[in-house]
């Protein structure tokens, strides 16, 4: 004799692991990332002021885009926490880590998250850029 599965505890357990692998809501409370844009001096220099004192460690990250500008090529973030909640671009110059990304234009990537993710900041009186540097994985 079969047994039945019972079909709602089969779609709970679905739903459940869907939800399981979306990125945290985050609502922004810093205006300066709503008044300027990404690529923005002042959004950037906001965000390094943020990220440094939260600290890298401290923050989840989330693939959101790909871009290129000025022929370079960027991977556009989520970046948050209890405290932060912002979006970042980030330069990428060695695609090693990352090629599937590079390779797709970020399609079937928005959403996951970047576990690991390490990236530098350079930082002078004109310019601040995050330069890409590290990924431990994707999980998608």
């Amino acid at each position: 004799m079969k047994r039945e599965r019972n079909p709602i505890i089969l779609i709970l357990v679905v739903i459940l692991i869907a939800v399981s692998c979306d990125r945290p809501v985050c609502n922004n409370k810093n205006p300066i990332f709503d008044k300027y844009d990404i690529s923005s001096f002042e959004y950037k220099a906001e965000l390094v002021r943020a990220i440094e004192k939260i600290g890298q460690r401290n923050l989840s990250y989330w693939f959101e885009g790909y871009a290129e500008e000025n022929e370079k090529e960027y991977i556009i973030i989520n970046i948050q926490n209890d405290s932060l909640c912002a979006k970042g671009k980030i330069l990428v110059t060695d695609w090693n880590k990352i090629e599937g990304i590079k390779k797709t234009k970020g399609q079937g990537y928005v959403g996951a998250e970047l576990k690991g993710l390490t990236f530098d900041i350079e930082n002078d009186s004109n310019k601040i850029e995050l330069i890409f540097r590290d990924i431990t994985r994707i999980a998608d």
